[in-house]
Formats: C-alpha cells, structure tokens, sequence
C-alpha cells in the first residue's frame, strides 16, 4: 500500500514540473510572437521544454508526451488557422513530423544522459563507501567490531535494515541487527526469514526478495563464505525494490567482509599460539624454577634430621637445628601453595572469580600475614583517602602482594623499612612495593621463573615467586614490572583495571 502510495505521488509530481514547464514554454512562445512576430523561433521553444521536461522528470515517456503536445501547440497556437487543429496545410505535416522526431531524439537523449550522470554518481558513492569501510575492516579488532562496522555500511549504502548472521542461523543464533524500522525486527526474526536465511546458508546461493529462489520472502539473503566454508549470513530488508540492480557491487561488500573475519580468524589463531609458546616457556621456567628452590630446603632438613639423629648435642644446638627444619618446611608449603595456584592460573577452564574488593583492606590483610611471617619486618603503607572498591581475586592479589613483599624482605639485604604504596588513575589502580637493598641485576627477565645462578637461602624461591605474580596480574588483565630505583634498592609495580563501577569514583 505504501509502495503504491509512492508510485502515486511520483507519477503526480512529474506530471505537475511537466504542465509548468510547458506552460512557461507557451507563455514565452506568446511574448516572442507578440514582440518580434517570429513564429520559426516558436519550434526551438518548445524542443528547449522537452529537454527541460526530460531532465526534471524520470524515464522517456514525460519526454515523449511533452513533444506530441508541443506539436499540437505550435498548431493550435502559433498556426493558421488559429486555436485550431489542422495538420493538412502545405509544408505543415513536414515540419511537424521533424519537430516531433528532433523532440523525441532529445528527450531520448537527454534520459540518456541523466541515467548515466545518476549512475556515474551512484558508482562514486559506492566506491567511496567501500573504499571507507575496506580502510575501518582493516583496522578494527574484534569479531564484534568487525560485525558492527559491516551492518552500519550494509544499512547506509541501501537505506535498509540488515542482519548478519555468523555461523547456521537456526543452530547457532548468533546474530545482530541494524535497524531503521522498529517492525522490521519482528519481520527479520519470522520463522520463515529465518528457513531462508539457514536455505541461503545451506546452499551458498543468493536467495529471497527480488531473486529467482525464495521470492516469497520479505528479505534479501545472500552467504558469506569461503573456497572451504560458508561463515555466516547477511540478509537486508527494504521497502525499495532497488536490490537487485546491485547484488554484484553487494558481493563485493561481503567480499570484504569475508577478508575483515579471515584476518580477525588469522589473528586470534596467533594470539593463541603466542599465548600456548608463553605457556610452554613458562612450564619449562617453572620446572627449572622449582628443581632448583626445593632442593636446598630438603638438603637443609635431611642434613638438619641427620644431625638430630647421629649426634649428642648440647641442648642449645638441638632447637636451632629444629627450628630450621621448621622454617624449610614451611618454605616448601608455601611453595607447593604458589605452585597449585600456577595450575589454577594455567588451566583453560580455569576462570577467575572477579569480585569488587576495597583496596585497604586487601592491603590490610596481606601486611597482617606477612607480619606472622617475618615479625621483624617493617612495612610503611600509604593507599589516597579516596574509597575505591576494585573489580579482582582477593586471594590470588593478595597473594603477589605477599609474594613480593617477602621477595623483598629475604633479598634486598636491607634492614630498612619496605615501602608499599597504591595510587588511582582514571583507569586502573597501580599498587608498587619499593625496598632500599641491593637492587635487581635483571629486570627484563626475571617475572619469567629462571631461577637465580647462585646458591644458599638468600636467593631461593625469587623466580617461581615473581613467574606466579605475572601470571596472576595477566590473568587479570593488568601489567607487572620491576625496575632499580636511583637512589638503591628496587620497585615492582603492578596495575589492575577498574571496573565500570567504581565506589568513591
């Protein structure tokens, strides 16, 4: 009903510039013939409307019809007899038969030359809109982004509604859309859209609207697929029936949509081959990392059992040998707990339990444990007054923080007090624990678990300990790193993100 009501009100409106125009161009006949007599001027009146007519109006026929009415015109106006038909006189059938065959070659002409004028710009507007999302495919990251970008470009360039649909539309679901008419959702997710779109996907062929196949349907489907699969479906729907005359420049599109998604594919391909090679480094850091930090506590506590065992000693010897057997064997549990949180971290199916944590007191906590730990240590901790609550793992965070802190106490050889520190930035959190020993010989390094060329219990447990807190930090999506400070000692600082919602924001 709509599309009639269109074809109506073009028809009226070409009809109406053709009855202006020929009514200016009679008006004019008249001045001329009143002001100079010149009735030969009248012919080239006329053939000047037709071609205005064919310019301003669509298709040959206003053309034609403007040239048959300037001919009964020219003789019911301008020729004798006047205000009277007659096509019989001398010499008058002649020149009436070449004014309407000039008339006509212009109208025809002029059509001509407007189509390709409109299409010549409708090829540069396409070009310039592939141009523009080929330049955006190329850049955008992200299968989402990817699909976003393909429907604003898909709905511009026809003015429809489109859908894309990645993977079997009726297996999988996974679809967006974009609209421009709120009730054309509920057309595009009707059963019988939806068999088109999965017969389109099944088939790899053009299906749907204004196609030999599916004509019944209210959508246009056409595949995006490849030599070796067929990646998904695109289907449009408009209220215009113009989708036909461009389905080549729209497998053009969907050409680089496919090249866009093969890229995205290629992509995440690597990614996770990076991230398996970073895997297996880490395994083989680790291995390497835990041979080396477990066999000088188990020495120390069989060499300390045997002492225990084979010799009479003072009573004073006695409890120091036990109470370094103590502090090896409480060594080796924490190692075994950093261990088991490297296999939570590395296991696929792992997934970290996020929830929104308030800074103090997981600073609180963790100087509280490493306080039953190294009594002794003294620990200065600064977090801003602003309240912020941090989207993260509570345990595992304050596990690098432990981590760390007692890398610091065992290693820096510096009696001085640890600095811990937190500040806020529009995006993250960075937590930092500065020490004023001896600093780090390798920083770039050493949060990959080799473990330490040396020996004795000053430097163990400095490689699984630091390998646990990036592993940690990553899986967070956060960064971790170590830097000398300039006036002695070193800083490891570590960022988390915030969330979208941000107490005390």
């Amino acid at each position: 009903m709509n599309k009639n009501n269109a074809k109506i009100k073009f028809l009226l409106s070409d009809f109406l510039k053709t009855i202006c125009i020929f009514f200016i161009a009679t008006l004019l006949a008249f001045i001329l013939v009143r002001v100079s007599a010149l009735y030969d001027n009248i012919f080239s009146v006329y053939i000047l409307a037709v071609a205005l007519i064919s310019v301003v109006t669509s298709g040959y026929k206003w053309g034609i019809f403007s040239s048959v009415l300037g001919i009964f015109s020219v003789n019911y106006f301008f020729t004798y007899p006047y205000y009277a038909i007659n096509f019989v006189l001398a010499g008058y059938p002649l020149a009436f038969l070449s004014m309407l065959v000039i008339s006509s070659i212009i109208s025809t002409l002029t059509v001509k030359i407007k189509k390709q004028a409109l299409l010549f710009a409708k090829r540069e507007k396409q070009a310039e809109a592939l141009h523009d999302m080929t330049k955006r495919l190329l850049t955008a990251t992200g299968m989402d982004n990817i699909r976003t970008l393909a429907l604003d470009y898909f709905s511009s360039s026809y003015d429809c509604s489109a859908i894309i649909y990645f993977g079997n539309p009726l297996e999988e679901q996974n679809y967006d859309m974009k609209l421009l008419s709120s009730k054309h959702e509920d057309i595009l997710k009707q059963t019988t859209e939806q068999n088109v779109a999965q017969y389109c996907y099944t088939s790899s062929t053009i299906v749907g609207a204004e196609t030999n196949c599916h004509a019944e349907a209210k959508g246009t489907y056409f595949p995006i697929y490849t030599e070796n699969c067929v990646l998904g479906v695109v289907g449009l729907l408009s209220e215009k029936e113009h989708l036909s005359e461009t389905l080549d420049f729209l497998g053009i599109m969907t050409s680089q949509l496919i090249l866009a998604i093969e890229r995205q594919n290629l992509f995440e391909k690597q990614q996770k081959i990076l991230v398996e090679t970073e895997k297996e480094k880490m395994k083989s850091n680790l291995l390497r990392a835990v041979s080396h930090d477990l066999r000088t506590p188990l020495t120390c506590i069989v060499l300390s059992a045997t002492t225990l065992l084979e010799n009479n000693l003072e009573k004073q010897e006695a409890p120091k040998l036990l109470n370094d057997i103590i502090q090896d064997a409480q060594w080796l549990i924490h190692m075994v707990e950093n261990l088991l949180i490297v296999t939570r971290i590395n296991n696929e199916h792992a997934i970290i339990k996020k929830q929104y944590e308030a800074v103090e007191e997981i600073i609180a906590a963790t100087i509280s444990k490493i306080k039953k730990r190294f009594p002794a240590c003294q620990i200065k901790a600064t977090v801003p007054d602003e309240f912020i609550m941090i989207p993260m793992d509570a345990t595992l965070i304050m596990q690098v923080l432990i981590n760390l802190l007692e890398n610091a106490i065992r290693h820096s050889q510096s009696s001085e007090a640890i600095l811990l520190n937190v500040i806020y930035t529009e995006q993250e959190a960075i937590f930092s624990v500065k020490d004023k020993g001896i600093g780090l010989t390798e920083t770039q390094t050493i949060f990959d678990g080799i473990p330490v060329e040396k020996t004795g219990d000053a430097i163990r447990g400095i490689g699984i300990g630091l390998s646990i807190c990036k592993s940690i930090i990553l899986a967070h999506n956060g960064s971790i790193s170590a830097e000398n400070n300039k006036d002695g000692g070193a800083t490891f600082r570590f960022t988390l993100p915030k969330g979208e919602d941000n107490y005390g924001k």
